[in-house]
C-alpha cells in the first residue's frame, strides 16, 4: 500500500499557510520602508530630517492590525491542514485492517489527543505571530529587536553613516532598507536563544503538529494490529552525509521492529528514532507506517531505493550529488525570497534606481534557478520562491 502521507505531501502541505507569513513580511516591510521614502532635493537633505523621522516614530496600531487579520485568517487554514492528515491516517488503517480481517476501533487516536496536538501547534503558531521583529546588526553581532525598535534601530545606525561623513542621507537610508529586508521577520526563542525566520519557525510549528498527527496513529494502529514493525517513508535526495543514523539516505523505505530480538533491524539503533538527528527528528520529512507482515506490501522494493535518486551531477564545475543539489535548489529560493523583499523596501521607499538594479538581480537568479533546476533533474518548486504581493 501507498502511503497516504507522503514526505512530498508534508512537504507541501504548509505552504499555504508559509505564503501567508510571506505576504505578511511584506506588508510590514512595505509599511516601515514607505516611512524612510525621502523629498526633495537630496543633496539639501541633511541629518535632520532622519532625527524627524525618529522623533515620529512608528505607528505600530496599522501593523497590528495587519498581523491580527493573518492570523485569524490563517488559523482555520492550520486546523484544515491536521484534519486533512487525520482523516487520511484513519482511512488507510482502515484499509489496512480490512484486509487483514480485523476490526479497528471507531476511534484509533482518540478525540482528546487530536484536540490537543490541535491546540499547542495552533498556540505555538500565535506565539509566532505575538512576537515579530528583525535580527539588527549591530557590529559583528546580530540581535533580535522587535518592530518598532528596530525602525528606530536603523534610522540612529543611518544617522550616525551621514555623521561620520562617508555616506550621504541617500546611501544611509538605502543601507537601512537593504538591511531590514535582508533580516526579513524573525522571531526569537528567549529561553534558548534560538532566532528563526518567521517562515521557518511557522513551518517547523505546522509540521511538528502534522507529525503528531502520523506518529499517534501509527503507533496506535501498531497496537491494535499487534505487530511490532514499521515501514519507513523514502524521498528523493535524503541526507546522504554523516555516520550511522544521521545518513537519512541509508535507511529509508525499509522494515524495522521496535524489538531488540527481532529478524528485522531495529528503528531506534539504525534510524535514530527518537533522536534529534534520527527518523522524525528535526527538519526530517520520514514517518513510519505500521507495517503487517503477510497483509502489507512495501511502498517502495530494493531496487526502487537503490534507483531512487538521480546520478550526481556537475554544475559550473562543481559535483553536486542528489542531496547537495536539493539543497543548492533551497539556497537559490532563499535568495530569491531576499532579493525580493529588497526589491519591496526599495519600491515603498520610493528607491527607483536600487529597485531597478534589484530586479534585474532576480531576473538573473531565475534563468539560474531554471537551469540548475533541468541540470539537476529536479521540479522547479516556484511556491518556495514566488512573489506573494
Amino acid at each position: 500500500m501507498k502511503f497516504p502521507i507522503t514526505p512530498e505531501y508534508l512537504e507541501a502541505a504548509p505552504q499555504p499557510i508559509i505564503d501567508a507569513v510571506h505576504g505578511l513580511e511584506n506588508d510590514i516591510l512595505r509599511e516601515i520602508c514607505s516611512r524612510f521614502r525621502l523629498t526633495g532635493e537630496l543633496n539639501e537633505v541633511a541629518v535632520n530630517d532622519i532625527r524627524i523621522l525618529r522623533s515620529i516614530g512608528l505607528d505600530m496600531d496599522d501593523i497590528e492590525r495587519c498581523i491580527a487579520e493573518n492570523t485569524k485568517s490563517t488559523i482555520p487554514q492550520v486546523e484544515a491542514a491536521l484534519d486533512r492528515v487525520v482523516d487520511m491516517s484513519r482511512r488507510y488503517y482502515d484499509s489496512l485492517a480490512d484486509k487483514a480481517s480485523i476490526t479497528m476501533p471507531a476511534h484509533l487516536v482518540s478525540a482528546v489527543d487530536i484536540a490537543i496536538i490541535k491546540a499547542q501547534t495552533l498556540d505555538g503558531y500565535r506565539n509566532i505571530t505575538r512576537s515579530l521583529g528583525f535580527a539588527v546588526q549591530s557590529g559583528s553581532v546580530r540581535t533580535f529587536q522587535p518592530i518598532a525598535k528596530a525602525y528606530q534601530a536603523a534610522l540612529d545606525k543611518a544617522e550616525l553613516k551621514v555623521y561620520s561623513g562617508s555616506f550621504t542621507v541617500q546611501q544611509a537610508m538605502e543601507d537601512a532598507v537593504r538591511e531590514l529586508a535582508d533580516s526579513g521577520i524573525s522571531i526569537v526563542d528567549y529561553a534558548s536563544g534560538q532566532r528563526d525566520h518567521a517562515d521557518v519557525a511557522a513551518r517547523r510549528a505546522i509540521m511538528t503538529g502534522l507529525n503528531q498527527v502520523t506518529a499517534k496513529y501509527s503507533e496506535a494502529a501498531a497496537e491494535v494490529l499487534e505487530t511490532d514493525l514499521y515501514e519507513v517513508t523514502a524521498h528523493r535526495g535524503a541526507r546522504d552525509k554523516g555516520a550511522g543514523w544521521q545518513n537519512h539516505k541509508s535507511w529509508q523505505g525499509k522494515v524495522y521492529s521496535t524489538r531488540s530480538d527481532s529478524k528485522y533491524p531495529n528503528i531506534y539503533t539504525v534510524c535514530g528514532l527518537g533522536a534529534v538527528d534520527g527518523l522524525e527528528g528535526a527538519n526530517c520529512r520520514h514517518r513510519k507506517y505500521a507495517f503487517l507482515e503477510g497483509v502489507s506490501e512495501r511502498a517502495y522494493t530494493d531496487k526502487e531505493l537503490q534507483e531512487i535518486d538521480t546520478p550526481p551531477i556537475t554544475y559550473e564545475g562543481r559535483r553536486y550529488t542528489a542531496y547537495e543539489a536539493t539543497q543548492k535548489q533551497r539556497e537559490i529560493e532563499r535568495t530569491l525570497r531576499k532579493l525580493e523583499r529588497r526589491r519591496i523596501g526599495y519600491n515603498a521607499a520610493g528607491m527607483v534606481e536600487r529597485e531597478q538594479e534589484t530586479k534585474a538581480r532576480i531576473t538573473r537568479l531565475q534563468r539560474k534557478y531554471r537551469a540548475f533546476s533541468k541540470a539537476a533533474k529536479l521540479p522547479e518548486q516556484w511556491e518556495r520562491a514566488k512573489i506573494i504581493e
